[in-house]
């Protein structure tokens, strides 16, 4: 889970980057479009993560810092497989079949 400090912090870096690279006087290289796109899935997922934090819910909030802690690392290097991931996470979290989700569930039902 994420603090409001931290969330604020890597999003400033991600619009940061963003901006360096948002230069309307010369075409982006091969490399800087890549390097914009995972920006932009970074800025995705983090916007995704500050509203889920906003609204209260603790399940999307969960799923999308944990793809953004896969993404980073990891999932920029391979981004078939992170695709598969998400994709895998996405059913588990929707199926309802998380921890955190068994939790809730019967933090709802005692009230």
């Amino acid at each position: 889970m994420w603090t409001d400090e931290e969330l604020k912090q890597a999003l400033n870096e991600v619009s940061g980057g963003l901006d360096k690279l948002s230069d309307p006087k010369k075409p982006l290289t091969k490399e800087e479009k890549k390097d914009r796109g995972r920006f932009l899935k970074r800025k995705y997922i983090l916007e995704n993560i500050k509203e889920a934090k906003e609204k209260n819910h603790r399940s999307e909030e969960l799923y999308n810092s944990s793809i953004y802690d896969l993404l980073v690392p990891w999932g920029e290097r391979h981004p078939f497989l992170m695709t598969v991931i998400m994709h895998l996470m996405r059913i588990r979290w929707q199926s309802g079949l998380s921890p955190l989700a068994f939790k809730e569930s019967t933090e709802r039902k005692e009230k």
